[in-house]
C-alpha cells in the first residue's frame, strides 16, 4: 500500500472518527442522522473510501461543523504526530504488510493511543529527522531482519534458479560469461544492450548500469566495469524479468531505493544473480574443500574468485547465503568498507550479521571504526602498496580477533580490491565468523597458531585500550558514560546516607 496515494483518505477517516467521538456519537447513531449506511461510514473511518462532496457535506451537517473543516488535511494536536508520520514516508519504509501488518489496523490503533505514545511518536520522528535514520535506514533494518528469519537462505530462490539454468541451457559449470547472460537478455526478454552512453556523462561515473523501461527494455552498461560485474547486472536483469519483479529500482547504483519492495526485491533479486553464477553445488564443494585446508591459503580464496567469475563481495555475500544451511555455520557478519587512497577515512556501507546477539561496530557509525579490524587493517595495506614500485589491486587476510569490551572471538576473512571504473577508490569485505566450537569442527585452518590474535574494538570513541598505536580518535564516549555512570554511583550513596 503507497501511502502518499492513500494520504487524504486516511486523514479524512481519522479526523471523522475523532469528531463523531467528541459528539458521543456511535456509528450506528450517526448512519441515522446522515442516512448514510453503517458499513460505508466505517470504511471512510479506517482510510479505504473517500465519500463524494454531497456526502461530505451531508456529513459535515451531522457534526455540525464546516465542510472545510472536515476534508482539512489539519489534524488535531493528538493526532498530529500521525500525520507527521505519513509525510515523513517513513511508514513506506516499514514493510508492515510483509509481516501481516495491515496498515490500517495500525493507524486506529495509533488514533486510539494516548498523548503520552503521540508524544513518543512525535520524539522518534524529530530523532529519526536529526540522526538521518528515516526512510532507507529503516528500510535496511527491515531487510536485515527478514535476512535473520530465513538464516540469509531462500529455497525458493535456489530451486528458481535450478529451472531457469534448465529453461535457457544456462552451464553449470563455472564461470558463467556476460556473453552467456547477455545473450539470454537479448533474445528471451528482447533488450538491446548498450555499453557506450553512459561514459558520455561524468555525472554517472557511480552508476554500473541502468535500464530503460517501456515496450522495449535498453540496458546501459558502463564499459569500465569489470566482466564479472557486466554478468552480475546481466544474471540481475535476467532475475527481474524470470522472478516476475514489476516494483523494482531501475538503476544499478548506491542511490537510494523508493521504498522496501525496492529494496527486498533489490535483495531477492541479486540473491538470485549471485546464486546463478556461484552455483550451489560446485561453490559448496569448494567451501568444503577450502576450510579443509590445514592452513589458511590466501591465494586459494583469490583463485575461487577468478574461477566463478565473481567480485569478492559475490563470493562473500554467497559464503553467506549457504554458510548455514550446508557449511554448518551459523553464527557470523558481513562487512563492506569504501575508502579513498587520499583519505585515510573508512566508511562502512554494507552490513550482515546472523545470529549474533551484537554487532560489531554498528551500522553507518559517525564515530572511528577500530583500525585494527583486518576490514580496515587489509584497506590500508592495500592503499600504502599505492607508493610502491610494485602497486596491488587486490589482496586477501584473516584474522582472529577477541572484542575488548566483550570477550567475543571471530575469525574474520577479508579482501580489499582496488576499484576498477572509479580513480583512486578501494573496497574490502570481510566475512567474520564466531570462533567457538563449531568453527573449530568446520574450518581445519582455525586451529592453525599461525594466523594472528589481535585485541581489537568498536570504534577509537568507544575504547579504553591503553597505548593503542592505532587509536585516531579520543575514547571520548565511553568517557562521557562512565563519568556518568560515577556520578550515579555517588548520588546513590548520597540517598542511602540520608
Amino acid at each position: 500500500m503507497k501511502l502518499s496515494q492513500n494520504y487524504i483518505k486516511l486523514v479524512l477517516g481519522l479526523k471523522l472518527r475523532q469528531l463523531r467521538q467528541e459528539k458521543n456519537l456511535s456509528l450506528t447513531q450517526l448512519a441515522e442522522k446522515t442516512g448514510l449506511s453503517i458499513s460505508y461510514l466505517n470504511e471512510i473511518e479506517s482510510g479505504k473510501k473517500y465519500p463524494k462532496s454531497d456526502k461530505i457535506a451531508l456529513i459535515a451537517q451531522s457534526l455540525d461543523i464546516s465542510y472545510d473543516k472536515l476534508v482539512s488535511l489539519k489534524l488535531s494536536k493528538q493526532l498530529a504526530p500521525i500525520g507527521d508520520l505519513f509525510e515523513s514516508n517513513i511508514l513506506d519504509q516499514l514493510p508492515l504488510d510483509h509481516y501481516g501488518i495491515d496498515i490500517r489496523k495500525f493507524v486506529a490503533l495509533m488514533a486510539n493511543a494516548s498523548l503520552q505514545l503521540s508524544a513518543l511518536v512525535a520524539t522518534i520522528l524529530e530523532m529519526a529527522k536529526s540522526s538521518e535514520m528515516s526512510e532507507n535506514n529503516f528500510s535496511r533494518t527491515a531487510l536485515r531482519a527478514y535476512k535473520e528469519f530465513n538464516d540469509n537462505y531462500f529455497e525458493d530462490l535456489e530451486n528458481a534458479v535450478e529451472e531457469c539454468k534448465k529453461e535457457f541451457h544456462i552451464t553449470s559449470n563455472p564461470p558463467v560469461r556476460y556473453n552467456e547472460l547477455g545473450k539470454i537478455l537479448t533474445d528471451h526478454f528482447f533488450y538491446t544492450i548498450d555499453e557506450s552512453a553512459l561514459c558520455q556523462y561524468p555525472e554517472l561515473i557511480h552508476f554500473r548500469g541502468f535500464v530503460k523501461n517501456g515496450k522495449s527494455k535498453s540496458l546501459f552498461l558502463n564499459s569500465k566495469i569489470s566482466e564479472s560485474q557486466k554478468a552480475f547486472i546481466a544474471a540481475k536483469e535476467i532475475a527481474y524479468n524470470y522472478l516476475g519483479y514489476k516494483d523494482r529500482s531501475f538503476t544499478h547504483s548506491n542511490l537510494r531505493l523508493e521504498n522496501f519492495d525496492h529494496l527486498l526485491n533489490n535483495y531477492r533479486a541479486s540473491y538470485f544473480a549471485t546464486a546463478l553464477m556461484l552455483q550451489r553445488d560446485p561453490i559448496v564443494t569448494d567451501l568444503n574443500a577450502f576450510f579443509s585446508l590445514p592452513e589458511w591459503d590466501g591465494n586459494g580464496l583469490l583463485q575461487l574468485i577468478t574461477k566463478y567469475n565473481a567480485s569478492p563481495e559475490m563470493l562473500f555475500q554467497r559464503i553467506s547465503n549457504l554458510s548455514a544451511k550446508y557449511l554448518g555455520l551459523s553464527k557470523f557478519f558481513f562487512l563492506r568498507f569504501n575508502a579513498k587512497g587520499n583519505l585515510k577515512s573508512y566508511h562502512l556501507s554494507k552490513e550482515v550479521r546472523l545470529n549474533l546477539r551484537r554487532n560489531p561496530g554498528g551500522y553507518q557509525s559517525q564515530e572511528h571504526y577500530c583500525r585494527r579490524w583486518i576490514s580496515v587493517k587489509i584497506l590500508n595495506d592495500l592503499l600504502e602498496s599505492q607508493t610502491t614500485a610494485n602497486p596491488k589491486t587486490i589482496s586477501s587476510g584473516i584474522l582472529h580477533s577477541k572484542f575488548f569490551n566483550s570477550s567475543d572471538e571471530f575469525l574474520s576473512i577479508s579482501v580489499a580490491k582496488q576499484s576498477q571504473f572509479i580513480l583512486d577508490e578501494y573496497y574490502s569485505v570481510t566475512l567474520g565468523f564466531q570462533f567457538d566450537e563449531t568453527l573449530k569442527q568446520k574450518i581445519a585452518f582455525a586451529k592453525n597458531p599461525a594466523i594472528p590474535l589481535e585485541v581489537v574494538n568498536d570504534t577509537c570513541e568507544m575504547c579504553k585500550i591503553e597505548n593503542c598505536s592505532e587509536r585516531v580518535a579520543n575514547p571520548v564516549v565511553i568517557e562521557k558514560i562512565e563519568q556518568s555512570e560515577k556520578i550515579e554511583v555517588i548520588l546513590a550513596k548520597l540517598t542511602a546516607n540520608q
